[in-house]
């Protein structure tokens, strides 16, 4: 156990984590230790600010400092468990993710910081490189990442990470923001809803958690919100690229697909309706119950509006 104190701030909440999550200065201590006790050689140290937890890129590799669960943000240790052994899942499955270089808990009083370091991965995100892809290479893309889900997406029921109904994930504070009539449609939805059997799902397919090396080859990264759900709950998010869609699902434009992608947005825990919203053009105070929402879905998936 560490005997100095290697973090000096005061962290009560997620906001006072955000300001201190991407300061080299705040967290180098804390670093040094880590790289020290795992006999890992410390580099240039960058802060990588589109994750939520505190991450950094030194050298080959990445450390992932994840929030203590002192600050009450709900969390506690289960991002950190579920990271490690959805990783594991993956690599089991045969899906290419980083190595684990090292990974453990330091304790430093008054607080708890689970850690992970991994090796970086020299490519550039799915998003970066669809911008500049060919509909072939679009093509190639979508089917790469289907052979990956269905090895990913399979029941492993004794693998401890979180179910998707779980009441913290399901009533989100993300769902306030929409109106009470749609929240209460929706939780009769999912009452009334009979749920395939649930598989390990990642929880965040979007394009910035897969890595495209040089070779072409998909690396996916962060599954601390990976868990069990029904299989639609890891539906990528391709919906502004019909090529991609096609390749992907096939003929989606139905009402089976659009149902199917209704009750997975009902049932995401970070609640992606505020966008869905700005991109079609809808008022959020409009989406007043459950078909309002697949209506907009509808809308988005036939392309039925204005692109800005």
């Amino acid at each position: 156990m560490n005997n100095k104190k290697l973090f000096n701030e005061i962290i009560t909440d997620r906001g006072s984590f955000d300001r201190y999550r991407n300061s080299t200065e705040t967290f180098m201590p804390l670093i040094k230790y880590i790289y020290e006790i795992n006999n890992i050689k410390l580099g240039e140290v960058f802060a990588t600010p589109q994750s939520s937890d505190a991450v950094f890129r030194i050298g080959d590799t990445v450390i992932k400092i994840f929030q203590p669960p002192e600050a009450n943000m709900g969390s506690g240790d289960r991002e950190y468990i579920t990271e490690v052994k959805v990783m594991e899942h993956a690599r089991n499955a045969g899906i290419l993710v980083p190595d684990m270089i090292g990974n453990g808990t330091v304790y430093d009083e008054p607080y708890t910081f689970n850690y992970t370091v991994m090796n970086y991965i020299k490519g550039i995100s799915a998003n970066e490189a669809l911008l500049n892809y060919n509909n072939a290479e679009k093509v190639d893309f979508a089917f790469k990442l289907k052979e990956i889900m269905t090895k990913f997406n399979v029941p492993n029921p004794d693998l401890p990470i979180p179910r998707f109904d779980e009441p913290g994930r399901i009533n989100n504070i993300f769902w306030s923001r929409l109106p009470e009539s749609f929240k209460e449609d929706r939780m009769r939805y999912i009452k009334n809803t009979v749920f395939p059997e649930l598989v390990i799902c990642k929880g965040d397919t979007g394009g910035q958690n897969i890595i495209i090396d040089g070779k072409g080859r998909l690396f996916l990264i962060d599954f601390a919100e990976s868990n069990h759900a029904p299989y639609y709950y890891d539906l990528p998010l391709l919906y502004s690229e019909p090529v991609l869609m096609e390749a992907y699902y096939g003929d989606y434009k139905n009402e089976d697909f659009y149902d199917m992608v209704t009750i997975s947005e009902l049932i995401s825990w970070w609640c992606g309706i505020g966008g869905l919203a700005e991109e079609t053009g809808t008022d959020i105070a409009s989406i007043t119950s459950v078909d309002a929402l697949k209506n907009m879905i509808v809308k988005k998936l036939t392309e039925d509006y204005k692109h800005e």
